[in-house]
């Protein structure tokens, strides 16, 4: 049996494993030591009777092989099926321990279920009790409660149970897995991860806001910018008192202090006070994001995070990865994330408000956010709402360039360091310079030498003239992202932001910042946008635009693309706020058969905003 080093972010756990462990997860052995990721058996006896893993288990250096070509998305098809058919050894959590009571600590007995059905090896099904509610307590040692690595054709059946999880933890990570399926589940978390107040107060003058809690919700954490710094953690949104409804207005808290007479008082980093609270008034609500200490992530021996704080559920280095009705009703940050992953598939999933409460919020970032590579993921028929950030993102992050050697490119990873850099021989890559604002082309990676995890050397069939260090490159995709029957109800921003080619079919966008945002800042997110096709929408009352496109020059887009086909749609206006379209620096927009109406009277043409852009068309 092969000893591994885990890393785990702390000088004082991180260690050498062998094989003769035999701890329980995240107990301590006799040497009194954590234990955290180490299969027990020799990886012949993976399937045999009664195998005993621990919670997190070893991953290879860097991930399986990715799809190189448009033909093997069939293969994710192939799998699942193939799965199904086996049918398999099904595994009961009841039978590992788990009392499904809402009072028991079941983390420990969910995951040797999750150990059993990994070794059991594909078709093997783990399977809750229909209707009960599972407690997972506070973890100090491990982010992410539940761990599912290495898996192959696993599938999890909730039967309709709830998971009720400590916002100091997320609630499951998945990573090296392949062919998975997690079906018929709610999530949620006790205590809550924010609190919900009515205005009592505007004071313009000292550009402040005073509120009282809602009762049953949580006091805020009183403190100033050694609590609340100007990042995300600290985002406030306004919520219509009478109508429960976002006002798309929000805030970064500085302070928040107790006034002594059960209310309190905030003030911003920002110092556009006015335009923030444009909209707002007494007995409006505020919802604050609550702040609660975390244990750091899972890391394996080359540095990669296994686990992050980013979601409730996180797929990292996998593939065809499916979400079926998985209702969420609270996350301390985003409720699924997908990283350097592909063919991942979010079916009849809901992020919404706890039935039969008064909360506000059902989630205190974004609701499914891909950080794809080159088969992009597929949403349908699911419902996102009071989201404190945007329903869905789509991207595929960006890769900086930092030495050029005629076909030789180094890069290094853009996204945040809990991603890495997944290139392979054969795929494509389109490069960017001008810090983005010109195309250079694409070009095929004919070898790959990395240098850890968000960093490697890529030989390239030919050199890429005028490319020159802090350019950037994205992995071409190899199909197109689909989003389709879904609904978009009041949230912060926006329903779909997404980069790459995608097909939005027979959706429904109401009361939301942006129905569908195309940007390109240049940076992180990409790549450029080209070939979005929308047919079959609705688009009510978005306070920004139904749909945006932005490029930061014509240059940037790839040349001879179509922009935007938007088809059979209809757009319903405001009084007074938001567009049909806004588009900067495009090429190639079509509008056919899109019913456009402003209920405050505006005609069409005020409805159009199109800046820089070529080869429009509004047709009948």
């Amino acid at each position: 049996m092969a000893t591994a080093t885990i890393l785990d972010d702390n000088p004082r756990t991180s260690r050498r494993l062998a094989g003769g462990a035999s701890s329980d997860t995240g107990q301590l052995n006799a040497k009194g030591e954590s234990t955290v990721t180490v299969i027990e058996t020799p990886r012949a006896s993976l399937g045999q009777a009664e195998p005993r893993f621990l919670t997190r288990m070893i991953s290879p250096p860097f991930p399986p092989r990715r799809f190189r070509n448009a033909a093997m998305i069939t293969l994710l098809a192939a799998l699942w099926l193939a799965s199904a058919a086996l049918g398999g050894v099904e595994i009961r959590v009841a039978d590992h321990g788990a009392a499904g009571d809402g009072r028991t600590d079941d983390g420990p007995a969910i995951q040797r279920a999750l150990d059993a059905a990994i070794a059991a090896g594909r078709g093997a099904r783990v399977t809750f009790e229909p209707g009960r509610t599972y407690r997972l307590a506070a973890q100090g040692d491990r982010l992410t409660v539940l761990a599912i690595g290495r898996a192959r054709g696993l599938t999890v059946e909730g039967r309709g149970a709830t998971l009720v999880a400590h916002p100091s933890n997320r609630i499951v990570t998945l990573f090296d897995s392949e062919d998975v399926t997690l079906r018929d589940l709610t999530l949620d978390y006790h205590p809550l991860p924010f609190t919900q107040a009515r205005l009592t107060a505007i004071v313009a003058a000292e550009q402040a806001i005073r509120f009282r809690v809602e009762p049953a919700y949580a006091d805020p954490a009183i403190g100033d910018e050694a609590i609340y710094r100007d990042f995300k953690s600290s985002d406030a949104v306004f919520i219509a008192g009478k109508t429960r409804q976002f006002t798309h207005g929000w805030a970064r808290l500085r302070e928040v202090r107790a006034r002594g007479d059960g209310t309190f008082e905030s003030r911003f980093h920002q110092r556009d006070f006015e335009r923030r609270l444009e909209g707002a008034q007494v007995g409006d609500f505020i919802a604050i994001k609550l702040p609660f200490p975390e244990a750091r992530p899972l890391r394996d021996e080359n540095g990669r995070y296994l686990s992050s704080s980013s979601s409730n559920v996180y797929v990292a280095y996998s593939r065809g990865v499916r979400m079926e009705r998985i209702v969420s009703h609270a996350a301390p940050t985003m409720t699924f994330v997908a990283s350097a992953s592909e063919g991942v598939v979010l079916d009849g999933c809901r992020v919404i408000r706890k039935p039969g409460t008064n909360r506000l919020i059902a989630g205190n970032s974004d609701g499914a956010h891909f950080k794809s590579l080159t088969v992009l993921p597929e949403v349908r028929d699911c419902i996102f709402e009071a989201l404190m950030d945007d329903s869905i993102n789509i991207k595929i992050s960006s890769e900086v360039v930092e030495a050029v050697q005629g076909p030789r490119v180094r890069l290094r990873h853009g996204d945040i360091a809990h991603d890495g850099a997944v290139i392979e021989p054969g795929q494509s890559l389109l490069f960017l310079g001008a810090g983005g604002r010109r195309h250079l082309g694409f070009q095929r990676v004919a070898a790959v030498e990395r240098l850890g995890y968000r960093e490697l050397w890529v030989t390239l069939d030919t050199p890429v003239e005028g490319l020159a260090r802090g350019d950037l490159a994205f992995l071409r995709p190899v199909n197109e992202a689909r989003v389709s029957g879904c609904q978009f109800r009041s949230q912060l921003k926006t329903a779909v932001l997404v980069y790459p080619p995608a097909v939005i079919s027979d959706c429904v966008f109401a009361d939301v910042a942006y129905g569908i945002h195309s940007p390109f800042p240049g940076k992180i997110e990409g790549p450029p946008p080209s070939r979005l096709r929308v047919a079959r929408c609705e688009f009510l009352r978005p306070s920004v635009a139904a749909i945006a496109l932005h490029l930061p020059a014509v240059e940037a887009g790839e040349p001879g693309r179509q922009a935007l086909l938007l088809e059979e749609s209809r757009i319903v206006l405001g009084q007074r706020r938001g567009l049909a379209l806004s588009a900067y620096h495009q090429s190639g927009i079509l509008l056919r058969s899109v019913g456009i109406t402003a209920e405050d009277g505006r005609p069409r043409s005020d409805l159009l905003r199109l800046r820089a852009c070529a080869d429009f068309r509004d047709e009948p």
